[in-house]
């Protein structure tokens, strides 16, 4: 199998004091929201506050995995294929033929509320959005977008497809 094409999209590290000043934050909040909780009474008190230490948890494992993955999209053949990566473990995400795909646009050029869309991908992990496009396929009669950050010798694979 040749790959024409293979692109690693990783987010900025942030500093070392921020990520420590955040986790505080975190802390803090889920302590002041904690100790709300036991204003409702010896009844309600309990529940809200197991409720408030799940729901944190949830919410820190989200805020970790987003923080942590990171994006790998290639071109094997004919097929277009986006992977997250998070920590070593690899996902598959979404895999095109290139001929699936109907469109190819820069993102600002792509209406972003589009009822006609039935789900959006996105594989960026920064906010420059001058640096996306937007790509439209469809499947089982509905149209999907993804969002990602091509190189050009990516695009120029793509768009010959297109023609």
């Amino acid at each position: 199998m040749r790959i024409s094409s293979i692109v690693v999209v990783e987010k900025k590290e942030r500093p070392f004091w921020q990520i420590v000043l955040s986790i505080l934050l975190g802390i803090i909040f889920i302590n002041y929201l904690i100790t709300l909780c036991n204003y409702l009474g010896e009844k309600y008190a309990g529940i809200a506050s197991v409720v408030v230490l799940i729901a944190s948890i949830g919410i820190c494992t989200l805020i970790i995995m987003k923080l942590m993955s990171h994006f790998v999209y290639s071109i094997e053949e004919d097929t277009l294929v986006f992977e997250r990566i998070i920590g070593k473990k690899r996902n598959i995400a979404l895999t095109l033929k290139l001929d699936e795909i109907t469109s190819l646009k820069p993102y600002k050029e792509v209406k972003k509320k589009d009822k006609e869309i039935a789900l959006t991908y996105k594989f960026v992990c920064s906010r420059e959005h001058d640096e996306y496009y937007a790509g439209e396929f469809e499947r089982e009669s509905k149209k999907y977008r993804f969002i990602f950050k091509p190189t050009e010798k990516m695009l120029e694979v793509i768009n010959k497809s297109l023609e």
